[in-house]
């Protein structure tokens, strides 16, 4: 099995050579409005993309959405606006807000398995916030936003990494 350092890179080169990426995001995005959990949310936390990421703009205009921010290491989600900030990732300007039930959490993925297992860019910010939210005991679905060929036929697991509710991907969306 490959290490992560390996399997981020091939995974960015996936995602990279992927065609059509903007057609394919726009699809990802629609079966996740679909999925009866987004449909019945008050509101999202999604993330804003970048680069070869899924793009959540569709997301960001059919629901009314929080978005994260980076404050002293820690996840956080504000309203509003955006502007460059954290690493030049677009962040919200406006009010802060904390998770609650009936929030959908959307988040990033550059690779997962059909254990709904995830891989980010590293960090652990979303894993910290998830393991945060269940140690709660905040009913919050969190489902990740990725490409079919990011999908891998096992990723290494760590103590600290945290599973999806549910992925979805440009033919639609599956739960764990």
């Amino acid at each position: 099995m490959a290490t992560k350092p390996e399997l981020r890179r091939i995974l960015r080169a996936r995602r990279a050579s992927l065609a059509d990426r903007e057609g394919r995001s726009v699809a990802v995005q629609h079966a996740l409005l679909a999925w009866e959990p987004c449909r019945l949310a008050e509101r999202l936390l999604v993330y804003v993309g970048v680069g070869t990421e899924v793009d959540t703009a569709v997301l960001r205009r059919e629901k009314v959405c929080a978005m994260p921010v980076v404050i002293d290491d820690v996840l956080r989600f504000r309203t509003g606006e955006l502007q460059p900030g954290y690493r030049g990732i677009l962040e919200p300007t406006g009010e802060s807000t904390e998770p609650r039930t009936g929030d959908v959490l959307v988040v990033p993925v550059l690779g997962f398995d059909s254990e709904m297992s995830r891989i980010g860019q590293g960090k652990g910010h979303y894993d910290a916030l998830i393991a945060r939210l269940r140690a709660e005991g905040l009913a919050i679905p969190v489902v990740g936003l990725a490409f079919l060929v990011q999908q891998v036929d096992r990723l290494p697991v760590e103590p600290h990494d945290q599973r999806l509710d549910a992925i979805a991907t440009e033919a639609g969306v599956w739960e764990y």
